[in-house]
């Protein structure tokens, strides 16, 4: 919808009842659906697509999966990405055409290979659970990747999900071979050593004074943690010491501090810092984090909700929510964290 029809939208609102208001929203998006139209029936592939998305979503025409379908297809043949992931998420889903997962990855892989990120995320489930293709866990992390690198934000779920899918297997493949090892042991199939062959004595050696113990003191925890580096998913943290951070040593606590960054959430782009407070450093490599963040700016990058009066989805200023995770060294370049009691994320350098 553009900018104008949005200032109607918002008028009427404010002059006329709700039932009048949403009358009047009905009838502006009918005419939208028959401006397009006459576009997408000359072939214009933009309005193809816009076509195909008002059918999806009842915006000036009646719901009608199938009919979306229709003019999905039409604006794949003029190369439309977005058409392509369409038509791959509904033969995903089964909407508008009976469901296909090998002809769901075509349309996505399609898509992904131009570089939609949405697309490249969904690609990445087909190859995670093995739907319409052989499964392949590191396929899957790579175009979760690729989606991320292309900010589709969920796409840090799916890699989170693969990794975990990936140690679950690497475990699996230990205990079998355990459970082998101990099978072939008591059957007595593990090889005799071999005789020790005859040698003729060793000439006499003079011992070696054995040198002089070096003393090694193993790094703090809080000492492991200033040691920096610190990413998720390959992208630098905001609330540890990494790229991202500047912190500060206060003898029983880490301030950190990070710099203007940037996060899309799909309809609006979010400029935001972090504080963090690291504490409760404990011998076993176990520590706490808290941290909030200050939202300095919000873009609504989406058209649809970018009109007049228009509500942002994120206020500006500093979060009400303060974030804690609970983390414990699983190596000196690996972290098994929980987020707020709910969520376990891995973080490494």
């Amino acid at each position: 919808m553009d900018r104008w029809a949005k200032c109607i939208i918002f008028a009427l609102t404010m002059m006329f009842s709700n039932t009048a208001a949403l009358a009047a929203i009905d009838y502006i998006l009918e005419q939208k659906f028959h401006a397009e139209l006459a576009k997408a029936e000359q072939g214009n592939a933009k309005a193809q697509y816009a076509i195909g998305e008002m059918y999806e979503k009842g915006r000036g025409v009646e719901k009608d999966p199938r009919q979306a379908f229709s003019w999905y297809s039409k604006a794949t043949q003029q190369g439309n990405i977005k058409a392509e992931y369409k038509l791959g998420m509904a033969y995903l889903n089964g909407t508008g055409i009976r469901k296909n997962y090998r002809k769901a990855h075509n349309w996505l892989n399609k898509s992904s290979n131009q570089g939609y990120a949405r697309a490249q995320y969904f690609l990445g489930t087909l190859y995670e659970n093995g739907q319409g293709t052989a499964q392949d866990l590191d396929k899957a992390l790579e175009w979760y990747k690729q989606a991320l690198r292309g900010d589709y934000d969920v796409a840090a779920t799916g890699m989170q999900r693969v990794n975990q899918r990936k140690q679950e297997k690497l475990r699996q493949l230990r205990r079998n071979a355990l459970a082998t090892a101990k099978e072939l042991k008591g059957k007595n199939l593990t090889p005799k050593p071999a005789a020790p062959a005859t040698l003729a004595p060793p000439p006499a050696t003079v011992t070696p004074r054995p040198a002089a113990p070096t003393t090694t003191i193993p790094l703090t925890t809080k000492q492991r943690i200033q040691a920096g580096g610190w990413k998720r998913h390959d992208k630098a943290v905001e609330y540890l010491p990494s790229a991202n951070t500047l912190c500060e040593d206060l003898d029983s606590r880490i301030e950190c501090e990070s710099k203007t960054l940037r996060r899309s959430i799909g309809i609006a782009d979010i400029d935001f810092q972090t504080k963090a407070t690291l504490s409760r450093f404990k011998e076993d490599g176990s520590f706490t984090v808290s941290y909030q963040n200050n939202v300095l700016k919000v873009t609504i990058t989406d058209e649809e909700f970018a009109g007049p009066g228009a509500k942002l989805p994120v206020r500006e200023g500093w979060q009400e929510t303060e974030h804690e995770l609970s983390c414990i060294f699983e190596n000196d370049t690996h972290l098994s964290c929980t987020k707020n009691k709910l969520h376990s994320i891995e973080l490494h350098r």
